[in-house]
């Protein structure tokens, strides 16, 4: 009698529609995907289940216990902050869909990611003339590479301007080796010389120059190289000789010869950081779920004119415009498409807006994908051109 009553209960409860009390939350997320940058944190997205109904929420959990919470059915990104993690381990992640009758099996883990940021600098490079057109240059590299493989040394040679900025660029290029010839250059003529290390995350000089001249039928150039002296303490600094700047009341300064020379550069080569010349993108293959990203512009005012923003030839759009994917380093890793929806009001001449005639001026701008990211929208700026 008891059978047949539980069996008659259960069929007035499926015809009347009461779903089953308590039933266990068994749908799975999928595609989880994780990306770590210095100024964004630890991203983990991920692709919802189909049938999102009841579905309260999201559960990410790193490999070592930290956990996010994302809110809403539809939600597919949490963020955990750098200080949340750490920057010394490696992390995998994994999500679940919270409902009101508990948490869902676990994803699949997601790819593996590491914080890393950009390489430490090199040390100044040294440069020797080997003809009045040619110097080779060779550099000791720190062995910090910022957490992520180097793609090379970016190395660039300028001409020196007397109290200016450096001129023409005589050599700019990518080095997989700590050396390089120069050729093809000015006699009697002053360099500047750089050397960057480089990986995904960007490249760092820390500003550190190497200034020299070619020899030729006028000699050395005449132009000379700065002299920078810069402070430090008994134990960050070997000083082979010691400036007293004396204080206010002095008239002059005294430099004093130290006992004993500072001993010399010496890093073991086998410590060199690792070149992997084709290590240029911040994630080595696309993600499961990549993650969309906004654009916008801003900083433009209502009303322009013509007569006078033309006398500058336009202005830089880069500044009015923004990407999930710009960088505080890199700038734009992917490059923006900005257009005009008015052409015979403003153009757009390489980075430049130009002004053509009184009228509105509509912009368009986007940003394509790449392995981490999805590609934008379109974002549209409006202003008006007065004579």
């Amino acid at each position: 009698m008891k059978l047949r009553l539980l069996a008659i209960i259960t069929l007035i409860a499926s015809v009347l529609g009461f779903a089953p009390a308590h039933a266990a939350e068994t749908r799975v997320v999928t595609g989880v995907s994780a990306f770590v940058r210095v100024d964004l944190g630890y991203m983990v997205g991920w692709t919802v289940p189909a049938d999102t109904k009841g579905i309260t929420g999201y559960t990410v959990s790193s490999n070592t216990g930290v956990k996010c919470a994302a809110n809403g059915a539809s939600a597919n990104k949490c963020i955990f902050p750098i200080a949340s993690l750490g920057y010394v381990n490696a992390y995998t992640f994994t999500v679940v869909a919270n409902s009101a009758t508990g948490s869902g099996p676990a994803s699949a883990p997601s790819n593996q990611i590491k914080y890393a940021s950009i390489p430490y600098a090199p040390q100044p490079p040294l440069a020797k003339i080997t003809s009045d057109t040619s110097m080779d240059i060779a550099w000791v590299p720190d062995p910090n590479d910022g957490g992520a493989p180097l793609y090379g040394y970016r190395l660039t040679v300028w001409e020196m301007l007397p109290s200016t900025d450096p001129g023409a660029v005589a050599y700019n290029g990518i080095e997989v080796k700590t050396n390089r010839s120069v050729t093809g250059l000015k006699p009697s003529t002053m360099y500047v010389i750089n050397v960057q290390s480089c990986n995904a995350y960007g490249c760092n000089s820390a500003d550190k120059w190497t200034y020299i001249s070619t020899t030729g039928p006028k000699g050395l150039s005449p132009l000379k190289a700065p002299r920078v002296i810069s402070g430090g303490s008994a134990t960050t600094t070997c000083w082979n000789a010691v400036l007293d700047g004396g204080n206010a009341a002095s008239t002059g300064a005294t430099v004093t010869k130290t006992g004993n020379a500072c001993p010399g550069l010496v890093i073991d080569p086998a410590k060199y950081p690792k070149i992997v010349p084709t290590a240029t993108q911040m994630v080595s293959a696309p993600l499961a779920t990549k993650f969309a990203q906004s654009v916008g512009f801003g900083g433009w005012s209502k009303t322009y004119s013509m007569k006078e923003w033309s006398k500058t030839g336009g202005n830089n759009w880069t500044a009015y415009f923004s990407a999930s994917t710009k960088t505080p380093v890199l700038g734009f890793t992917i490059e923006p498409v900005i257009t005009s929806a008015t052409p015979a009001v403003c153009s757009i001449d390489g980075r430049w807006v130009k002004f053509l005639a009184p009228g509105e001026c509509v912009l368009n701008g986007s940003v394509g994908g790449d392995y981490v990211w999805l590609p934008s929208g379109i974002a549209t700026s409006k202003f008006t051109i007065i004579p």
